[in-house]
Parts: C-alpha cells; structure tokens; sequence
C-alpha cells in the first residue's frame, strides 16, 4: 500500500492531487484563524463579519454564473491553447460586467441591502466593500477554473490558499477597523485575480470569442438558480433567525453554517480533482474507468462525512471553548444541531463534479433547487407561526438532507449508465427521436425513415411522439410520459425534430444532451399565420437553440435564419440519400454523447 502511494506520488497527477489536498486544508485553517480574529475584535465585529461571509457565499454564484465549473469543464476538454484562452476571455465578458453592476448597486442602495442583511440600516457603511467582496470572489472563481482546467495546479492552488486564508487574515493583522478589513479582502481578490490571469490576457491572437462565450453562458446560466439555491441554503436561515430573535442569535447560526460549510470543504479537493479528470474520461469514452472510480469514492467520502459529522458532535464543546475562548460555549448548542447536515452536505460536496461531467443539464442546480424551495417553506413557518430558536436548525438539516440523498440517488444511477456503456460496442448508439406529431402521423415521414436508417447502421432507436403541443396540461402528461420513456429506453441522446415548442419542451424535460433538427418554419416564421403565434414559435425556437447540445438544419437557408451558433450549426438535409444523410447525422450526435466538439460546419 505505501509503495503504491509513494508511485503515485512520483507522477504529476499524483503530486498535483498531494497539493490539493495540501492547499485546501491549510486554506481551511486559515479560514478558522480569520473568525478567531474576527472573534478577538469583540462579539459585534465577529457577529457582522460572519454575517458579510454568509451574504457574500450568498451573492457571488449570480456574479461568475456557474463560469468556474463550465471553465474547467471546456478547457480540460480542450487541447487548443488559443480555444482556452478564448474561453477564458469569454467568461470575463459575463462576469466583469455583472461584477461592477454588484458594485454599483452596494453604493446606491446601502441602506435597503443593510436592513436586509443586517435587520436594521445601522450597518450600510458594510456595504459597499461587502459588494467588492462579492465581485473579487467571483473573479477569483473564474481564474481558478481557468488554472485548474489548464493544467495550472501549482498556480491555482497559490491563489486559492491566498483568497480563502492569506488574505482574509492579513486584513485582520494589519488594519483595525471591519469597514476596512472588508475593502482591504475584497480588492485583494480582485487584484492577485487579475495578475494571475494577466499573461493570458495579453496574449493577442485576434481570434472571435463568440462562439466560446456562448457556450460559456449555455452552460453556466442554467446553473445560476442551483448555485444562488447553495448560497442560500446556508444564508437564509441567518436572514430569517435575524427577524424573528436577534442579531446574536442570527451570529451563531452563521457562524454554525459557516463551520457546516468548512466541513465540506474538506472534500472540495475531491471535486477540484474529480471534474477535470471524469470530463477527460467521458470524452475519450473510458467508462469502465470512470465507474469504478466513482464506486470507489461514494463509499470513501460517505464513511469520511460519516465520521466527521460524529467526530464534531462528540467533540463540539471543547473544540469551541478552544477555538472562542469562553464564550465559545455559548455556540455549541446551535453548532451542534446544524452540523447534524453534515453527512448530507458533505457528501453532496465531493460528489457533486460527478453529474456536472455526465450530465448536460444542471442535475446539481435542480436538487438545490428542489432542497432550496424545501427551506423557503420551512422559514415561512417560522416566519408566521411562533416556533422554537432550534426550527430554522431543523429546516435546514432536512433541506441538505433531500440534497445528500438525491446526489446518491443521481451518482448511482451514472455509475449504472456507465457500466451500460462500458458493455457494449464502440461504435453503438442508443438514441431517443421525439417527432412532433401523432404516431400514425404522416407529416414527419422523412423523419421516421432518418431513424430507420438509424437502426440499419447499427443504433437502437426509440420514438416518442409529442401528439399535442398547444396544451399545457397535456404537455405536462407528456413529460410524465418522456420521463417513463428515458428510464426504460435508457439513450445517450435526445434527436428532438422541429423547433418551437417540441424543441423547447424537450430541452426542459430531458436529463440528457438535446440535439434539434430545425427544418424550416420552425425559424423562418414568415409564413406562419396569426399575431402572437409567429413571434412565439420563432422565440421559442431561438431559445431552444441557445441551449441545445447540438444543433442540425435542414439546408443552409434554415441555418442563416438563427440569432446564434451558426457556426456551430450542421447542415444535414432530411431528404435524398438517406443512408448518407442519417451516417451524417449520426457522427454528430456521437460528438454530442462524447462531448466532442462540434464547433464546425458542414454543408
């Protein structure tokens, strides 16, 4: 075993995963250190920076847009030094503005944003820097991305150990007052963000990023909801336990999910790691692999949150007493009952970078989501009925518990789709049509002899057809349907014909990359009759597009009609020779299952 270690530790992934590890557990020691200092300053500086922490882990996801996980996901992908710095340069396209806009709003709207964090306006001067804070972290998200997926391990690792402990703590060692420590941390993110990126950024190669950014943002804005639902899943119980006792109380469960956060973070070099290595394994289609490394890491970080939840609790009382001094005793008991999610979390923590390789959706952003809107239902109880100081405790361990269970539920079922893949021959398809029509419908013939042709090249082919689009009611039944439909087909791929709503409703329903064959007035709405209906197909069909994982047109006029990724638009006629055709068709939808690039054109 320790020869197998040290031989691991003699290769460049082996090191890089000892530095991780190394970096991220003196990052949470300097965490630790800065609330101690935070804690020296007295009980109302330590109560208003652990709330300014929460807020900020609350705000920065609606700055950076999910761009550190989509980062690190393309440019690991990528072995085009010029693509990553295009990425790269796309992603700031987002995030820069968005940051200033966050900054913008601290200044002009100080007084509202204190009341809302704080419960009263007395803290608006905590404002401001609380918005550079917010707008640093977010680019410090996007640097480290961009270094992690890069292959800059060494680099990325310096300037995490400095935005989560160096520079916290150094504020604290050299200046006095929090307003100050507040802008002192956040222009120390912005400014070791931007060095770090600085030789890439001027690096010129004249090159569009057009196609880069939007892919970026297809990726990241879906995954906005889930990330603002993890900030606020451990920041909303402050906000409301603030309103309904007091700033102390509201301290202590802050400072409760910041301990809940901190151990979680002790499997965040799982996840660093894990994401660039499972993308890498997709695309290159060693599943086998892949699976068992994942088996192998849901028993090993379950029985590690395990003992770290058990571990806390046994030891709470002490280890606070140590850590705030005497009033530590004071927090034990809001500690002790909010770490009781710490199997859950945790365990959703290291295993998240799992559904964010596999799944093209936001798998992730839909149980925060799920988990988010179980909290918001819980605060409203306590918000309108007179509870317990311990119910907001309670809500949250039950919110992260649905989290920990649906991520198992989730990572289980890849491990088995996995195993499916890792059994069958290379150069099989498994592939899900969705014709827009009845299933004794004739108007989507050309269609049907696609699929056909599909299972003549050796592709199992299921159809399933949306019979009704104008209804909502019945659109809802019918992804009841879709959904029984993916379990039991089990695909690789969604094949949706006809833009508008077919497209759109199967974006939105399928847990699997979705490639759209438009075919003519699904975009070119010229000759469609009515007033509404033509905008409102064309829109949904622009829509459907910009989120698609692949995007197919039926002749070169179809493709000039769309706002977005013509580029990236294959141009594959229905009609003619089929056999050639559907082979066409059938390389694309591959570079969609291996997450190839599909960044070309054809015509």
């Amino acid at each position: 075993m320790l020869e197998k270690m040290m031989n691991m530790l003699r290769t460049p992934n082996g090191r890089d995963a000892l530095f991780t590890f190394l970096t991220e557990g003196l990052s949470m020691l300097g965490m630790v250190l800065v609330f101690r200092l935070a804690k020296d300053r007295g009980d109302m500086d330590f109560d208003r920076y652990v709330i300014v922490r929460r807020t900020v882990a609350f705000a920065f996801p609606a700055v950076i847009m999910g761009t550190m996980v989509g980062l690190t996901r393309f440019i690991s992908m990528s072995r085009d030094t010029a693509q990553q710095r295009r990425y790269l340069l796309g992603a700031l396209a987002w995030v820069l503005p968005l940051g200033c806009v966050v900054c913008v709003t601290g200044f002009l709207f100080s007084g509202p944003l204190s009341w809302l964090c704080f419960g009263n306006y007395d803290e608006s001067g905590l404002i401001p820097p609380l918005g550079v804070m917010t707008f640093g972290i977010a680019l410090h998200g996007v640097a480290y991305g961009f270094l992690r997926g890069s292959g800059h391990t060494t680099h990325a690792n310096v300037i995490q150990l400095f935005a989560l402990a160096i520079g916290p703590c150094l504020a604290f060692f050299v200046l006095n007052e929090l307003g100050a420590i507040l802008w002192f941390t956040g222009a120390a993110w912005l400014v070791v963000s931007l060095v770090s990126l600085a030789p890439v950024l001027l690096r010129t190669d004249g090159t569009s990023t057009r196609v880069e950014r939007a892919s970026i943002v297809r990726y990241g804005l879906p995954r906005v909801p889930g990330d603002i639902a993890l900030g606020a899943l451990l920041t909303v119980p402050v906000f409301v336990v603030v309103r309904t006792f007091d700033r102390e109380l509201g301290a202590e469960y802050a400072f409760a999910c910041t301990l809940l956060n901190l151990a979680a973070a002790v499997f965040s070099p799982v996840a660093l790691l894990l994401l660039p290595a499972a993308s890498a394994q997709l695309s290159s289609g060693n599943y086998a692999g892949l699976a068992a490394r994942i088996s192998w890491m849901t028993i090993v970080i379950f029985v590690a949150s395990l003992a770290l939840m058990l571990g806390f609790e046994l030891l709470a009382s002490p280890f606070l007493r140590i850590y705030l001094g005497p009033s530590g005793e004071s927090f034990v008991a809001t500690s002790r009952l909010v770490f009781l999610a710490a199997l859950p979390f945790a365990f959703f923590n290291g295993m998240r970078s799992v559904l964010d390789a596999y799944y093209h959706t936001p798998r992730n952003g839909m149980n925060l989501v799920v988990a988010m809107g179980l909290l918001l239902l819980g605060s409203a109880v306590h918000l309108f009925i007179a509870t317990p100081w311990y119910t907001m405790g309670v809500v949250l361990i039950v919110a992260l518990s649905f989290l920990g269970w649906a991520t198992f539920r989730d990572v289980r079922y890849v491990g088995s789709e996995l195993a499916r893949l890792a059994g069958r021959g290379a150069g099989s398809l498994n592939i899900l049509v969705v014709i827009p029509d009845m299933e004794e419908g004739v108007m989507y013939s050309d269609s049907k002899e696609q699929a056909r042709a599909f299972s003549e090249q050796g592709c199992v082919v299921t159809l399933f057809h949306l019979e009704d689009r104008s209804s909502a009611f019945r659109l809802v039944r019918s992804r009841q349907r879709f959904k029984k439909v993916i379990r039991a087909a089990r695909p690789d791929v969604v094949h949706v014909h006809f833009g508008s709503v077919a497209a759109l409703w199967t974006i939105f329903s399928s847990p699997l990359p979705v490639v759209v064959t438009f075919m003519g007035d699904d975009l070119d709405r010229s000759q469609v009759r009515g007033l509404a209906r033509p905008f409102v197909g064309g829109l949904f069909s622009q829509i459907a597009a910009f989120f698609a994982a692949g995007i197919i047109c039926t002749d070169e006029n179809v493709r000039e009609h769309l706002w977005w990724r013509t580029t990236e638009a294959r141009v594959i006629p229905l009609g003619g020779d089929k056999r050639a055709n559907a082979v066409d068709t059938l390389e694309h939808l591959r570079a969609v299952v291996l997450h190839r690039s599909v960044d070309t054109v054809s015509t």
